[in-house]
């Protein structure tokens, strides 16, 4: 039996012989499978109307009465729901008739007894049904991702960060991207460039990296002979990104005299090749981003004031990853999958113990801290989780001397600094009920989860239907 099908199975059915109600009831009852008997397909939808069960078990002889659309308007209405049909008057045709209507398998029940391991397939269904719906679920998210490039992020202050995406990348508009090294500034850019209609290139410089001598030759290009290496004419990056976006990545870097040339072409689009005479115009975007502080950087004369206000039209600051530990999971689950893949590695998840650690480490390096460190793992690591032993001995040492939790930003009340993951998982599944108005459906979908996943938390955490605030888990 796997892991998943050692949770608790609520089953729901309708049977219509009160013999088979019986020899049913009874032997789901020994497995431990939780049943919920009802009278006539009105019932059903009763049932579905309030929560969706793990599998439904459907007598034949209740097709007979109302037809096979039963099945039909079940699946409109709970279309992952494996359904499993009981027959006390078996046959081929029959069980073909309700394979090909839907239903997940067809269990005979002849001479006061189940014809097939009926338990068996319940758990069988269940768990493909789990699956099913963790599948969705992860497609969904990377759907969600794609939307904004490589970016991957939950948090509040995330999501504000992709409502300006969203907004700015439909414009021409210069953007200045703010933020420590390693939060991903670059994606950002990219994704600013991809949800925009431009048909030209991405093209990213970084300043810091390239010998200050070379940067306007690597920006604007040059003519053949214009200094002692310029054996041929180069076409810099201003023009390679034509109809596209350019992203000066630590614009801070550049030297004063060549930041009044990038100003003119922030101006006017206009600029003359290193050793060349003649005007050239493109029309591109540009993007800059810096890891300093640019007002400072502009009191101490390292960056043009006039540059900073032209730079500064939609300014976009990421925050740090230890502003939004919301962030931690979803990332390292996200690069245990990239890695895993790459390297041909089998890792499903961390265990409670690892990502306690993994909550609890400050990143310095931000989100490429987080892939290194990830990565490491997934190159090391032989096991199918990621356990303590696993990480870095810093991140190790911080979880084992009872570094703080971290404080969790959300949307709401904040929690207390010494809220636990539970604490967090609970008042954030009750607020998405409240905003979705107790509706599960929107409100599951809110989160990312399927209909019976989230009951089982509102069961975990005593939450009820209209409860202003969440109870305590006993």
């Amino acid at each position: 039996m796997t892991p998943e099908s050692q949770e608790q199975i609520q089953a729901a059915a309708a049977i219509v012989s009160e013999e088979a109600r019986n020899l049913v009831s009874e032997k789901l009852r020994e497995a431990g499978i939780s049943l919920t008997l009802c009278a006539d397909a009105a019932d059903i939808y009763r049932v579905l109307s309030k929560r969706v069960p793990d599998a439904l078990l459907l007598d034949a002889g209740l097709l007979a009465q109302d037809g096979s659309n039963i099945i039909e308007q079940i699946r409109r209405e709970a279309p992952e729901l494996p359904i499993i049909t009981l027959d006390a008057n078996p046959g081929y045709e029959e069980a073909v008739k309700h394979v090909k209507a839907g239903a997940f398998d067809y269990v005979p029940l002849a001479g006061g007894r189940i014809g097939r391991d009926l338990v068996g397939i319940i758990r069988r269904a269940c768990d493909e049904h789990r699956l099913m719906v963790a599948v969705n679920q992860v497609q969904d998210a990377y759907r969600k991702r794609g939307a904004f490039g490589r970016i991957v992020g939950v948090s509040p202050a995330m999501q504000a960060v992709y409502r300006m995406v969203e907004t700015v990348a439909a414009t021409n508009a210069t953007v200045f991207i703010t933020g420590e090294s390693g939060t991903g500034k670059e994606l950002v850019a990219d994704a600013i460039h991809g949800l925009s209609p431009r048909s030209g290139r991405f093209v990213p410089v970084n300043c810091a990296a390239i010998p200050q001598d070379l940067l306007e030759s690597e920006l604007f290009g040059h003519e053949k002979g214009s200094f002692t290496s310029a054996v041929n004419r180069r076409i810099g990056c201003c023009e390679q990104a034509r109809d596209g976006t350019i992203f000066l990545d630590e614009v801070c870097e550049m030297h004063p005299a060549l930041q009044s040339k990038l100003l003119r072409f922030l101006q006017d689009k206009t600029f003359q090749r290193v050793g060349g005479d003649e005007l050239l115009t493109v029309d591109v975007r540009v993007i800059a981003a810096t890891n300093r502080d640019p007002l400072e950087e502009v009191r101490r004369n390292r960056l043009r004031e006039d540059l900073y206000y032209r730079l500064n039209v939609v300014p976009i600051e990421l925050p740090p990853l230890r502003q939004r530990p919301e962030d931690v999971p979803i990332l390292a689950q996200h690069f245990l999958e990239v890695y895993g893949e790459k390297y041909n590695k089998y890792f499903v998840d961390f265990s409670p113990e690892a990502m306690d650690a993994l909550l609890r480490h400050a990143w310095p390096g931000n989100v490429r801290e987080l892939e290194h460190v990830i990565e490491r793992i997934v190159v090391l690591g032989n096991s199918s989780t990621v356990t303590l032993d696993l990480l870095p001995a810093q991140i190790r040492e911080t979880f084992e001397k009872g570094g703080d939790r971290p404080r969790f930003l959300s949307q709401g009340a904040p929690q207390s600094p010494g809220a636990t993951l539970e604490d967090v998982e609970r008042e954030h599944i009750h607020r998405c009920l409240v905003l979705a108005e107790w509706d599960v459906t929107k409100a599951a979908q809110q989160l990312g989860i399927s209909r019976q996943t989230l009951y089982r938390k509102m069961e975990k955490y005593s939450i009820r239907d209209g409860d202003q605030t969440p109870q305590e888990t006993p």
